[in-house]
């Protein structure tokens, strides 16, 4: 039975450090059934700084002190990394691993703020990048791999990482209250993380529309409209009172993201 040794999460840098180890060892593993299943997690959305990432593994291994690491790669062949996963175990390697918080490292694709080597920085990131996780079973609980231990191996992943975009708060639905039949004005701004300046800049991209009438548990779609350079406005017909919000579904390298809602009032038309 795969067993989850460490849950993966997204967060900033005020990430508070978490375990991210099991219990001590209630029996010796057989290697043969012991592996790597999965390196954690699948994606990241990074905005105009870097982000903290949590990181983990999965193995087939029960109840077993597990110690990794992971790590990632750039652009180039060198083996250091433009962004590096923490280690739960000391490591003597390259000096740019981050230890300081168990299991997490800092991904930061902004040109002129990582450390790392044969690497471009930039929106040419965003997209599967190569991510490597090595592990052992802890069998001396030292936080040494040294003899005695049991390797896990090295698996290799991707890790997906996503430029952030967002609303903010310029979604706009007026007037309010407004009479039934008449049209409603929606505007709003659609920005995204541009990593090759480390600023916001309006996106060109597909919008959609949404609607929740009072007392409702969900959205419908009432229209896409293309927002050119962010800014997006249309105007959709007033039926009855409730929440409008806009919808951004994203792509393969830009991060889905959905407006505040903005209530309106319809009155009745006479």
């Amino acid at each position: 039975m795969i067993r989850r040794t460490a849950v993966a999460g997204l967060a900033t840098a005020a990430l508070a450090s978490t375990s991210l180890l099991l219990a001590g060892p209630a029996h010796a593993a057989d290697p043969a059934e012991c592996t790597i299943t999965d390196v954690l997690p699948q994606q990241a959305v990074i905005g105009i700084v870097g982000q903290r990432v949590q990181l983990g593994v999965t193995t087939t291994c029960d109840d077993q002190d597990i110690k990794f690491s992971v790590r990632g790669r750039g652009l180039g062949t060198s083996a250091h990394g433009f962004w590096i996963a923490a280690c739960n175990y000391r490591y003597s390697g390259p000096a740019n691993y981050d230890c300081g918080h168990d299991g997490s490292g800092i991904v930061n694709p902004i040109p002129g703020t990582t450390y790392g080597y044969d690497f471009i920085p930039g929106n040419d990131l965003a997209g599967p990048n190569p991510i490597y996780a090595t592990a052992f079973i802890d069998v001396n609980q030292d936080s040494y791999q040294n003899t005695g231990d049991i390797s896990l191996g090295t698996l290799g992943d991707t890790l997906t990482l996503l430029r952030q975009t967002t609303f903010d708060r310029t979604f706009n639905a007026a007037p309010e209250p407004v009479r039934q039949g008449k049209p409603i004005k929606v505007s709003a701004t659609l920005s995204t993380a541009d990593w090759n300046t480390g600023t916001w800049t309006g996106l060109d991209a597909d919008v959609k529309v949404q609607f929740k009438a009072a007392h409702q548990k969900s959205y419908h779609t009432v229209k896409t409209v293309t927002a050119t350079a962010g800014e997006l406005k249309t105007s959709v017909k007033a039926t009855r009172s409730g929440y409008w919000r806009a919808v951004y579904a994203g792509t393969g390298t830009l991060a889905a993201s959905t407006s505040g809602s903005d209530y309106v009032k319809v009155r009745a038309a006479h």
